[in-house]
């Protein structure tokens, strides 16, 4: 029976060890430096990075499978968990000069969350790379994006 308790001991010791050395890493990772085009720490890819190289946006890796209002955007791009969001007219800016990176994106405008006043909102053309103000009820392109 003795036996038995110190097997016991000895694998209970282990699985705390390493608990531990699983636990060491997470918080490593969540250090780490990214660069534009890296997964990011949320799933998303890196398409900016600070001089750190600790915080930064990414965005997620494919657009919304529909077009949408502008009011469903912000819902849609919010519904992926804590901060995802869509993207301000100065970060989709940023996203689409990063688009070879990210990648996935049409030829086609995206919504941004930058409001020109209560019936329109800024918009990034992905085909030639122009801002513009647009009519929130029309139906757009949605990419969300979150910091880390």
């Amino acid at each position: 029976m003795m036996g038995y308790k110190k097997a016991l001991k000895v694998g209970s010791m282990a699985l705390i060890l390493l608990i531990n050395h699983a636990l060491q890493a997470a918080d490593k990772s969540d250090s780490s430096n990214y660069a534009p085009g890296d997964v990011g720490p949320h799933g998303g890819i890196v398409y900016f990075v600070d001089a750190s190289g600790e915080h930064g946006l990414e965005a997620k890796a494919s657009d919304e499978i529909n077009t949408l209002n502008w009011n469903e955007a912000v819902i849609a791009s919010s519904a992926y968990g804590a901060e995802w969001r869509l993207p301000s007219k100065t970060e989709l800016k940023l996203l689409y000069e990063q688009r070879s990176l990210v990648g996935d994106f049409a030829n086609d405008d995206y919504w941004s969350a930058t409001e020109l006043d209560s019936n329109s909102a800024w918009i990034q053309g992905f085909f030639n790379g122009d801002q513009d103000r647009y009519n929130k009820y029309s139906t757009l392109r949605v990419r969300a994006v979150r910091p880390f």
